[in-house]
């Protein structure tokens, strides 16, 4: 099987992050996509709401795709968990499967700073979604697949919900609707 794996904190999960899974997902004829969000990211600062509201959030984004599926690894160790640990994980979850992490331009240019970096094309596969044949050098081992990127910032939804601007066209109206319920990000 071919498996794509998508990491992110989705704090929330909007319409950029299913685009980029969807198209990653067609671009490469994938079987599956396994959603990994983060406990923490090493490069980000802690997200601005808890695990289990960033969980729910990403099931009620997802559970209309059915060739995607949440591993909630990186949210089980409860500490920074790095890519090399999560794909070592996948690994041996999926022995005998080709797996496809996807990352950004973003991560492709900060790419030898991440722990193990050497050591990662042997875990995954990266591929590397362009937004609109950016002007990187993306050659192989990484795979460069051009997609049609919906640009959407969590962080500008998360402003827009504390200033009570209008967000509901950025994700699916299922997250929209426990953003509202749950009160997420009004302070």
């Amino acid at each position: 099987m071919k498996i794509g794996v998508f990491g992110g904190t989705f704090d929330p999960v909007h319409n950029g992050h299913i685009n980029a899974f969807a198209e990653t997902y067609i671009g490469l004829e994938l079987d599956q996509v396994i959603i990994v969000p983060t406990f923490t990211s090493p490069l980000k600062k802690q997200a601005g709401s808890s695990d289990s509201h960033r969980l729910n959030m990403l099931k009620l984004a997802v559970e209309n795709y059915d060739f995607a599926e949440i591993d909630t690894f990186e949210i089980d160790q409860q500490e920074v968990t790095y890519t090399f640990d999560t794909l070592k994980y996948l690994r041996e979850k999926y022995p005998d499967d080709d797996l496809y992490f996807i990352i950004g331009t973003d991560h492709f240019i900060s790419f030898d700073k991440w722990k193990n970096a050497d050591k990662l094309h042997e875990l995954a596969k990266f591929t590397v979604l362009d937004r609109n044949d950016e002007l990187y050098n993306v050659k192989p081992p990484f795979i460069k697949l051009n997609t049609n990127i919906v640009e959407v910032s969590s962080t500008l939804i998360r402003e827009r919900v504390k200033t009570n601007t209008e967000v509901r066209h950025l994700m699916p109206e299922e997250v929209y609707g426990y953003i509202k319920e749950q009160r997420l990000y009004e302070t």
